[in-house]
């Protein structure tokens, strides 16, 4: 067997060190270059600015596509608008201008109304003012009127009552002539007679000439019987006010 030389061993050993060493500077470097890889890949920090818009992934990945789908018509120019849209046929314009007209029409037929209904609510309203003023006539005639039969009445009980005291050929004379001169005072002045003083008027007619007679009675019984029409009591009213 042949013996190891020491310088041999020797360099055998130094051999197997620089291999390792060497492969640990392989590894160191290997290290430090996945490192800086991973360093430049990494986002850069987010310094308040918002990173100057760049994508999350690095400034060397690609921005992922989106697929957005097929592209929307483009618009027709403007100037093409308005030569597509349909121009009104000869039928829809007579449409439009009857139905103008009609509300022409019915406006103007709303204003008359309010109108009439104006003239109407004035006419009322001087309709109601004239009756008030008509009614008030009336009441002030009626007091007129009767005062004034006040007033007859006491003259008609003065005649009566100086008729009383006349003697009844006297009294028979004097109501004998006023049949011609002044009729509704005789039966006026007959009537009273026969209501107050049955038997003085009795006495009265006695001296009177038959025929003046029945004609007294007969007047005073048409005075006593109510108008058959509206004429003759309107003709009744007009005598006893003349």
């Amino acid at each position: 067997m042949t013996p190891v030389r020491p310088l041999m061993l020797l360099t055998v050993v130094l051999a197997g060190l620089l291999g390792l060493k060497a492969l640990s500077l392989a590894d160191e470097a290997a290290t430090l270059i996945s490192e800086r890889a991973d360093a430049a890949s990494a986002p850069p920090a987010d310094d308040g600015h918002g990173g100057g818009g760049e994508d999350e992934h690095g400034a060397d990945e690609p921005a992922e596509e989106v697929d957005e789908g097929p592209a929307p018509p483009a618009a027709p120019p403007p100037s093409a608008t308005p030569a597509m849209r349909a121009a009104p046929t000869t039928a829809q314009l007579g449409l439009e201008r009857r139905l103008a007209e009609r509300r022409r029409s019915l406006d103007q037929r709303e204003a008359e109304l309010d109108t009439r209904e104006q003239l109407l609510t004035v006419a009322e309203q001087r309709v109601d003012d004239r009756v008030s003023e008509l009614e008030g006539l009336r009441d002030e005639v009626r007091g007129l009127l009767g005062m004034l039969d006040e007033r007859r009445q006491a003259q008609i009980d003065s005649i009566v009552a100086v008729y009383s005291q006349l003697e009844p050929p006297a009294a028979a004379d004097i109501l004998t002539s006023m049949r011609e001169t002044d009729e509704m005072t005789l039966l006026l002045v007959a009537e009273q007679l026969q209501n107050s003083n049955a038997r003085k008027f009795a006495a009265i007619m006695a001296e009177m000439q038959p025929a003046f007679a029945a004609e007294l009675t007969y007047m005073l019984r048409m005075r006593a019987e109510p108008p058959e029409t509206t004429a003759e009591a309107e003709a009744r009213l007009d005598a006893a006010a003349g």
